[in-house]
């Protein structure tokens, strides 16, 4: 009898332990709240179906699930009929956050509530995928039609790039590209949206059809795919049908055709046409698609090449063939022509340049022709109204006869007539060049005897000048004295302070100097200019000469002393940075108050 009431005290002292601590009221005992056993962890996103398990249910009659999105609301009630656990379906919200608790429920009282981490669901695959296969020589690559092809050495790269829609992008892989190997994943965490994928060693021909898969932060995926192609190797032309053969003649064209005939590009991109050259030029002309056309034959012995070219621009190797040609006539080049002058006196030498490569110009036929022309414009002469042959070759001499004083502001146009041995022949391009006046007046000397004055009446500068001529003048030549504030605008005009009329023949010596005077009356920095014949009345050789230049300063009454050219200039700046100076060294109470 004592046995079995030992034995029945230490079950119950187990039982007891295995109980959940509860709290002891004036009510009575109070269970625990329930907890999560599984459920969304903080941050988790979350699609599909999502297990939530409640744990700490030791004498729950219910667990109620409520879900927050802005307000609480219930989702369902956790009973141990359906062992704690509830799948709850995500998809019956829209996407956003969350977030669960659970409240415990015995005898229809609550027994507290647990709150659960903060989630997000995201039930939206990844949409709008843009994949770009970048820079395609040919193609695009958005079907097996128009498959993007790359002409791609076997160390160069490839470039992706991808973009796509999602509230909670996870991660991207590139598959099915040239080999060897496969480039990394794009993600998660920084996401570089492009590929540069490089191995080393492409092939030099193939086709293969990338797969761009985007996964998002729930693992749903979406793909994309595109194709692309490598050909590094050009196509094969065929054998032309020519309609001259390799023996001299004067053609002017090649006529060719067939091209295509025997071509071929194997399994790469394509042909996209055909190219044909002279060997001597550097660049090939496009026949197209074709294959035949017609080529301007060049005079000598010419290589005349043909090649196929597909559609990244591989070109393959060219067939070549000899024909001889000679019709081009002689190339004038540039004239060798002296200065021409109203003073031109006696015979005028002239040179025109030209050549020929083959058969050479033909001195004895070859000649130069002349005439005057009013406006330098056209290819004939319309004050002589017709060419005047000078004599036979490159060179020859104008007639001493002409009276090029009569000749002012016309042109002299000149042309060749140029025949080569081979009887070719072509007049070059009429050159025109003008008969400038031979007077032209300048400045020799300009200046000002002192740049900074004391402003006011007394402010006098004296100007020396002399304006000299390159030869004997008779007439007569106005001359100004003229001032302008240094820091003008464009509105500021110059002001006239004196206008002289030299007398006729005073440029008889080719010189004539001239004293002036001009007062600042206000302090300042002005510009002085002298400008001779300011009307352009007078014609000359040169009309850009005709000004001089000088600058003065008008010191302040206020001011002591010598002052060196533009030193009050350099005063201002030094009386502001003692102001500045001052202004840094004042006490700083004194600061606040000003």
């Amino acid at each position: 009898m004592r046995r079995t009431s030992v034995i029945v005290v230490i079950t119950a002292t187990l039982m007891l332990a295995l109980l959940p601590i509860v709290e002891v009221t004036a009510k009575g005992a109070k269970v625990n709240p329930p907890t999560f056993g599984t459920g969304p962890t903080q941050g988790e996103i979350v699609a599909g179906s999502v297990t939530i398990f409640v744990s700490t249910t030791t004498g729950l009659d219910a667990a109620s699930l409520e879900i927050f999105d802005g307000v609480w609301s219930v989702v369902t009630n956790i009973t141990s009929a359906t062992s704690w656990l509830y799948n709850w379906d995500s998809s019956s919200v829209s996407d956003g956050n969350y977030q669960f608790r659970l409240e415990g429920w015995a005898s229809g009282v609550s027994t507290g509530v647990t709150n659960g981490a903060n989630f997000v669901v995201d039930n939206t695959v990844p949409s709008n995928l843009a994949f770009v296969t970048e820079n395609p020589d040919y193609g695009t690559g958005l079907s097996l039609s128009t498959r993007a092809w790359y002409a791609i050495p076997s160390t160069g790269t490839l470039s992706f790039t991808w973009n796509a829609t999602d509230a909670n992008p996870g991660y991207a892989t590139l598959t099915n590209v040239p080999g060897p190997g496969s480039p990394s994943n794009d993600g998660p965490g920084f996401l570089a949206h492009r590929w540069d994928w490089a191995t080393g060693s492409f092939p030099s021909q193939g086709t293969w059809d990338p797969v761009l898969t985007v996964y998002d932060g729930a693992g749903l995926t979406s793909t994309e795919t595109r194709y692309i192609g490598i050909d590094m190797v050009g196509p094969t032309v065929g054998t032309p049908t020519l309609s001259i053969n390799s023996d001299w003649n004067n053609a002017q064209n090649l006529v060719f055709s067939n091209l295509f005939n025997g071509a071929s590009d194997s399994s790469g991109s394509g042909i996209a046409g055909y190219e044909v050259r002279d060997s001597v030029d550097t660049t090939w002309d496009s026949v197209g698609i074709g294959g035949a056309g017609t080529l301007s034959l060049q005079e000598g012995v010419r290589t005349i090449q043909f090649r196929a070219v597909d559609n990244v621009g591989n070109s393959g190797s060219s067939s070549d063939y000899t024909v001889r040609i000679d019709h081009v006539a002689p190339v004038a080049g540039g004239w060798l022509v002296p200065e021409l002058t109203t003073a031109q006196s006696g015979a005028v030498g002239i040179t025109v340049q030209a050549s020929d490569a083959l058969s050479g110009i033909d001195s004895t036929l070859t000649k130069i022709q002349y005439g005057f022309d009013s406006d330098g414009v056209g290819q004939t002469p319309d004050i002589t109204g017709s060419w005047i042959d000078v004599g036979y070759g490159l060179s020859s001499s104008l007639s001493s006869s002409i009276d090029w004083s009569t000749k002012q502001d016309q042109f002299l146009s000149l042309r060749a007539v140029l025949i080569d041995n081979a009887s070719n022949s072509d007049n070059s391009v009429t050159q025109h060049f003008m008969v400038f006046p031979s007077l032209d007046l300048s400045w020799n000397s300009a200046s000002v005897d002192r740049l900074v004055v004391r402003a006011g009446t007394e402010g006098r500068v004296n100007v020396t000048s002399m304006l000299v001529s390159n030869e004997a003048y008779a007439g007569s030549v106005v001359v100004r004295l003229q001032t302008a504030p240094a820091d003008r605008n464009s509105n500021v005009v110059w002001t006239t302070i004196e206008t002289r009329t030299l007398q006729p023949n005073s440029l008889a010596d080719l010189q004539e100097q001239m004293l002036w005077t001009v007062t600042i009356l206000n302090p300042g920095e002005i510009d002085i200019r002298l400008t001779a014949d300011s009307s352009d009345s007078i014609s000359e050789r040169d009309e850009a000469n005709n000004d001089a230049y000088m600058v003065a300063q008008g010191a302040s009454q206020k001011m002591v002393g010598a002052v060196p050219s533009f030193s009050p200039t350099l005063v201002m700046t030094i009386i502001a940075g003692l102001y500045i100076g001052l202004q840094i060294s004042r006490p700083k109470s004194e600061k606040c108050l000003s």
